[in-house]
This record gives C-alpha cells, sequence and structure tokens, in this order.
C-alpha cells in the first residue's frame, strides 16, 4: 500500500493528476452520525469548510446506504445521476460539473467520511473510481485527525 498523503493539498494534486476533478471536497461524518462536515474544498466560496448536509434531510438514503453503510463507492456519471442523488444539483451543474465519484473512507471498519470527485458530465467510468479509491486509502489518517478536531 502506498504511504498516507501528508496534506489535502496534496490529496488533491494527485485527485487532479489521476481522476482529474474540477471541484474537489473531503467530509467527515458529524454531530454523533447525524450530519456530514466538510473539511476540505476546492470552492471555499460555494462549498465552504465546516459546511454541514444531514444525513436524514439533505441526502438520498440510498446513497447513505450505499457509500456511509455500505462502505462502496458510488460513480454518477452524468447529469441525470447527479440530479437523482444531490439536492444541491443546480449549484454542482454551475460549476461546470455533472459527474461525481464518492468514496467512503474507512478507519477500522468504520465509515468516518467521504471523499468526493466532481468534474464535467461524462469524465468518471470505473477507472475514475479505482483511482479515487485509491486516494482515499491513502488519505485515512487524515480524516482520522480531522475527526480528531472535529469532536
Amino acid at each position: 500500500m502506498s504511504s498516507q498523503f501528508e496534506s489535502f493539498d496534496a490529496v488533491h494534486a494527485n485527485a487532479q493528476d489521476t481522476v482529474g476533478v474540477t471541484l474537489f471536497t473531503a467530509s467527515v461524518i458529524a454531530e454523533g452520525g447525524t450530519s456530514m462536515a466538510r473539511i476540505y474544498t476546492t470552492h471555499p466560496d460555494v462549498y465552504p469548510v465546516g459546511g454541514k448536509k444531514t444525513l436524514a434531510g439533505d441526502t438520498n438514503p440510498m446513497w447513505l446506504e450505499q457509500v456511509l453503510k455500505g462502505q462502496q463507492p458510488f460513480l454518477g456519471a452524468d447529469k441525470e445521476a447527479v440530479r437523482a442523488f444531490f439536492f444541491d444539483s443546480a449549484t454542482i451543474e454551475s460549476l461546470g460539473c455533472g459527474a461525481i465519484v464518492n468514496v467512503p473512507v474507512v478507519s477500522n471498519g468504520q465509515t468516518i467520511g467521504s471523499m468526493n470527485f466532481l468534474a464535467p458530465e461524462g469524465s468518471y467510468d470505473q477507472q475514475s473510481v479505482d483511482a479515487a479509491t485509491k486516494i482515499a486509502e491513502r488519505s485515512v489518517q487524515l480524516l482520522e485527525n480531522a475527526l480528531a478536531a472535529t469532536n
């Protein structure tokens, strides 16, 4: 296994090179498991650090089941998928994005957060998911540290 990333800027640079991103964010599970709190973003004006999405109200139940509970990546390859799963799809599209890969970050068998890769529609496929998963595996320590700092 490759070494852990030392900063989110390094994660972002690697994501640009291997997955290709227009928007990149990382979030941790917060507030006793009731929300996701953003800990890194490439677009702080639109998606600021500290911003939260509630799991009950803002998050698609199928996405929750697949990504957070099932610990499996999510691929939304086109605008239709993004619109079906994300309440903020209009904002996502306004940034030029129409494809998304979400990867759970897992520590000691527990999902502690997600890494979120977004790009223009049609940019992502299974190879993108595989590359994003490798990035998430190398980011566990960063999310553990962020999680400790938020609790």
